[in-house]
């Protein structure tokens, strides 16, 4: 499991104690949201308006907040060689960005309906290589 640290992120640190962090993260989205593609899609995209996406990004595409990375790549991108971590500026993603589980899951993420990922919206792209 190789962990991604993005350093010039703002810290939880600095919130109050009795900050109400979960309720925070379903009123409002945060600044950046991450996206995880492999290193063909990546390359794909060079060039184009926007993120070429996979099969999995049809009917919504799956976003996540920093905190949830490791969890993610460690269950979908273990077996991967290599792939390339997105950190987007979510106020440039077109379309409805809801906050909820995954179909049969429990676990909440961000999910892009009717949009896309404009490679404009790509504030940092972090190749990971195992």
């Amino acid at each position: 499991m190789v962990p991604i640290i993005f350093s010039a992120f703002v810290s939880l640190a600095v919130l109050p104690l009795d900050f109400p962090q979960k309720a925070a993260q379903e009123e409002s989205t945060p600044h950046y949201l991450y996206k995880v593609v492999s290193i063909e899609a990546w390359k794909a995209s060079q060039g184009e308006k926007s993120l070429k996406l996979s099969a999995d990004d049809q009917t919504f595409i799956h976003l996540s907040r920093e905190d949830q990375l490791e969890r993610i790549t460690s269950k979908y991108w273990a077996k991967a060689s290599e792939y390339v971590v997105l950190r987007l500026d979510a106020s440039k993603l077109p379309g409805k960005m809801v906050y909820e589980a995954n179909p049969g899951g429990a676990s909440k993420y961000y999910h892009l309906y009717d949009g896309s990922i404009p490679l404009e919206a790509i504030s940092e792209s972090k190749v990971i290589k195992k």
